[in-house]
């Protein structure tokens, strides 16, 4: 029998091994290797922050897209979908472009109000950086994509490459958290003018105290209107900005599509590269249209900026 000679040996042996998942990666039938429910960071007295990683067919190395999920701040998971995302399949139609799709999960705002969301996709960017290595992907092709609260995310993550103030101190601390081109769904760009801009009132105010855009900031909006500039991406937009392509459904009665426009008009004023696509008759989620030319789109981007 062999029994541990100190508490230190005792500790190693039943501590959680979390090189696991990234030392066994699984290979389905037609090819794609996948790593699921990889820790990217274990903060304390938090739960561990996971992600997932597919890579398509072929030897690589290869263009990585990391898709943060929307849920207003407040809910979601990588591994939970809805119809209509599954009619748009974006991860096959990416993996059958050749390019790697990882998914990530981040700390929600009844854990923490926001920078803590961006230093979490933040953190998941540097870890997949720092080991493109092992994950066969290209360490200088990466693209932030989101949708709703993960478009927010994403193009946080975009505007604020690396950051100092913004890069947090979650799993790896060293490397590059910055990316080079962001694919931005319908996500809130200046949350201060988003109920003026609202189309969807029936559905609640913006301003409300428990508002999902209020929870973000940790209080209503216009008691804590410095956090809300902070915490909105047309306040970072600036001439470095990477190649962004926002998608936006017109009659958005969630994000009304102004928000997506003056995203858009404000990189245009800093000289930056940016395609804004104003879908007729999409609502959230580019509900109630055909998403096949949507993707499509996404792909295209992809290919000719990444």
């Amino acid at each position: 029998m062999n029994i541990p000679k100190s508490f230190e040996d005792l500790f190693a042996d039943i501590s959680q091994d979390w090189e696991f998942a990234i030392k066994n990666p699984t290979t389905d039938p037609s090819g794609q290797k996948i790593w699921r429910d990889v820790a990217y960071a274990t903060p304390v007295g938090f739960r561990p922050l996971m992600l997932d990683l597919i890579l398509p067919e072929g030897k690589g190395p290869f263009p990585l897209v990391v898709f943060i999920h929307g849920g207003a701040w407040l809910s979601g998971h990588p591994k939970v979908s809805n119809p209509t995302y599954r009619k748009l399949d974006y991860v096959n139609r990416l993996l059958a472009a050749g390019f790697a799709v990882s998914s990530v999960a981040y700390r929600f705002t009844g854990e923490g109000p926001f920078p803590m969301q961006l230093h979490d996709c933040k953190s998941a960017i540097r870890f997949l950086r720092n080991r493109a290595e092992i994950f066969n992907i290209v360490p200088n092709r990466i693209a932030a994509m989101g949708d709703s609260a993960g478009g927010h995310l994403a193009s946080m993550v975009g505007l604020t490459n690396n950051n100092p103030k913004l890069e947090g101190s979650v799993g790896d601390k060293t490397g590059s958290s910055a990316v080079q081109a962001v694919i931005n769904w319908f996500g809130p760009a200046e949350l201060l003018t988003m109920e003026e801009q609202s189309i969807g009132k029936e559905l609640g105010s913006k301003n409300a105290p428990d508002s999902a855009e209020s929870r973000l900031v940790g209080g209503t909006l216009q008691d804590y209107q410095e956090a809300a500039i902070a915490a909105s991406p047309i306040t970072y937009v600036s001439a470095k900005a990477p190649p962004f392509l926002i998608q936006h459904g017109k009659v958005d009665r969630l994000v009304s599509c102004k928000q997506s426009e003056n995203l858009a008009a404000a990189l245009r004023n800093f000289g930056c590269d940016v395609t804004l696509n104003l879908i007729e008759g999409a609502d959230h989620c580019f509900w109630g249209v055909n998403g096949e030319p949507i993707v499509q789109e996404v792909v295209s981007f992809l290919k000719a900026k990444l």
